[in-house]
């Protein structure tokens, strides 16, 4: 196959012929939809599992969305390898064999598809202010990412707020009980009568 002249094809491109061009748009699309669902999916396993049930979602429906452009890409290059939609749809009860399901069906269709799927660009340096702006987002998730681990572990917390409290409320019972009884003591000493339960 003849790898046509233009520099853009010939460097976003592997192997495209100047008769399969038209499968540029959804080669891209279905490149970018695979790279998303690859990030989707690359998450924390301490992830709590409602945050493992929406990964598992946005990666589906990314997957979803690159398995039509690799079908629609097919009609112009068929030699593309794709699924069907209910293969991706289909899903497991149990969320991390999904997502294990979901990252081996993404990473199959990059690989078989790797000679026509678009290249990756050079990435080019950022400008310092750039990069400046970069690393105060970066300390801004750290942060978010630290408050987020304290929480789900919140009973620790409050495990540890009750130990120090427990001791505090303690004594000052025991101090109140202590003045109660010698104050009663006292009383009796004088020689008041105690106290008269009312009668139930």
């Amino acid at each position: 196959m003849v790898v046509p002249n233009s520099p853009v094809l010939q460097h976003s491109y592997r192997h495209l012929g100047d008769g399969h061009t038209s499968a540029a748009r959804h080669l891209s699309v279905a490149a970018d939809a695979l790279n998303m669902a690859l990030l989707t999916l690359d998450g924390s396993p301490d992830d709590g599992r409602g945050a493992k049930l929406g990964r598992a979602a946005t990666a589906r429906h990314f997957l979803a969305e690159a398995a039509l452009g690799l079908a629609r890409a097919r009609v112009h290059v068929p030699g593309i390898r794709t699924y069907a939609v209910n293969v991706v749809t289909a899903s497991e009860p149990d969320v991390d064999r999904e997502l294990a399901r979901l990252h081996e069906l993404t990473t199959k269709l990059l690989w078989r598809n790797h000679t026509v799927l678009p290249g990756r660009k050079k990435a080019q340096p950022l400008a310092p202010e750039d990069e400046a702006q970069l690393a105060a987002v970066v300390r801004d998730l750290a942060t978010h990412a630290r408050i987020d681990r304290a929480m789900r572990h919140k009973w620790l917390v409050a495990a540890a707020v009750f130990g120090f409290l427990a001791p505090v409320l303690g004594v000052a019972l025991y101090l109140l009980a202590a003045a109660s009884g010698t104050f009663a003591a006292v009383e009796l000493a004088r020689g008041a009568a105690p106290p008269v339960l009312p009668a139930g």
